[in-house]
C-alpha cells in the first residue's frame, strides 16, 4: 500500500514537472509573436511611464495566460487516465 502511494506521488510529481515544463514552452512560444504585434501598440504609452498604458498591458498579458493556463490545465486533466 505504501509503496503505491508512494509511486502514485513519483508519478504526480512528474506529471507536474511534463506539465510546467509544456505550459512554459507554449508561453514562451505563444508571446513571442504576441510582444510584436502588442508592444509597439504600447510604445508611446511605454516610453511615457504612462500608468494607465501599463495597467491596459498588463490587463491583456494576464487574461492570455490566464486563457493559457487554463486550457493547458484542462487539457492535462483529461490527459490523466494516459501513462507517460
Amino acid at each position: 500500500m505504501l509503496s503505491k502511494t508512494r509511486e502514485s506521488l513519483r508519478d504526480s510529481k512528474r506529471r507536474s514537472l511534463i506539465e510546467t515544463v509544456i505550459d512554459a514552452g507554449i508561453g514562451f512560444v505563444l508571446y513571442l509573436p504576441i510582444n510584436f504585434g502588442i508592444l509597439p501598440l504600447f510604445a508611446e504609452q511605454i516610453s511615457s511611464y504612462d500608468f494607465v498604458g501599463f495597467l491596459q498591458l498588463s490587463a491583456i498579458f494576464t487574461t492570455i495566460a490566464l486563457v493559457r493556463k487554463y486550457t493547458i490545465r484542462r487539457w492535462f486533466e483529461n490527459l490523466k487516465h494516459i501513462k507517460f
